[in-house]
């Protein structure tokens, strides 16, 4: 219990935080109308000559996007911030002042996890969800209670995987100080603005198998579609598990390898 509570103590600070910056209210408001145009002017570029493609409908692709968009949203609200005081050369590891986070007396990856959140970027999570609800009226069908349950446990699984990931590249600084490697993990999930299914077949087992985007963007997407099969979300599952531990025991690790700003 103390650690929710925990949580909306972060929450209440980025929000008194953020009030005295109201500027980026209208900022990342623009962002998120700017990076909707985009993704939509993109995909009218793919069907402006196809109705479907390699069996995606417009619509079905649409939903796609606004998936992209609310992984993205989400990652920026909370997983984003908090990790990113991590690594770099202004990063808490570089500068030593990680030694007061390893003070608090609470798990540390938990806290390095939750603690910084980007109340604006609620606004890019609003955006999102209205691209998905569009998207779903542009269908033939209806979405069924199982594609909704479906879809809200392939959305868990993917945010799941999201954080191993981006655990796995932040613990990297603590062996390479200076380093930020959560970039990669941005230009990797840009290539779930579209379905994996239009991607050549060699591309689509590396963005499912090697670099998880399938999992992360398109089988939640698949999910609301109706598209999606019940061994891909078993798969999603498992994938989630394991990268969760391996990012848990890497953490671990990694923490012994750093050297304190009094040492």
């Amino acid at each position: 219990m103390r650690y929710f509570r925990l949580i909306f103590t972060f929450m209440k600070a980025a929000f008194q935080n953020e009030s005295a910056y109201r500027l980026n209210f209208v900022m990342n408001f623009l962002s998120a109308v700017l990076g909707l145009a985009g993704g939509i002017g993109g995909i009218y570029i793919l069907y402006v000559n196809n109705e479907v493609l390699n069996g995606w409908t417009m619509p079905e692709t649409l939903a796609v996007l606004g998936v992209y968009m609310l992984v993205q949203a989400v990652k920026n609200v909370v997983i984003g911030p908090s990790m990113n005081k991590l690594g770099g050369m202004d990063g808490e590891i570089e500068s030593g002042t990680f030694d007061y986070t390893l003070l608090k007396p609470i798990s540390t990856q938990y806290y390095i996890s939750v603690r910084e959140w980007s109340l604006w970027s609620v606004l890019h999570i609003a955006v999102a969800a209205g691209v998905v609800l569009f998207a779903i009226d542009g269908m033939n069908s209806e979405i069924t209670l199982l594609a909704a349950a479906q879809f809200l446990l392939a959305l868990v699984i993917s945010l799941g995987i999201l954080y191993s990931v981006m655990l796995i590249l932040s613990s990297v600084a603590f062996w390479y100080r200076g380093t930020y490697m959560l970039w990669i993990m941005e230009d990797i999930l840009q290539a779930g603005r579209y379905p994996i299914g239009i991607y050549p077949r060699p591309l689509r087992l590396v963005l499912t198998w090697v670099l998880p985007v399938g999992f992360i963007v398109s089988v939640p997407a698949e999910a609301l579609v109706q598209k999606a099969e019940p061994l891909m979300l078993a798969a999603g599952a498992v994938l989630m598990v394991i990268l969760f531990t391996v990012a848990t025991l890497f953490f671990n690790r990694s923490l012994h390898k750093y050297s304190s700003a009094s040492s």
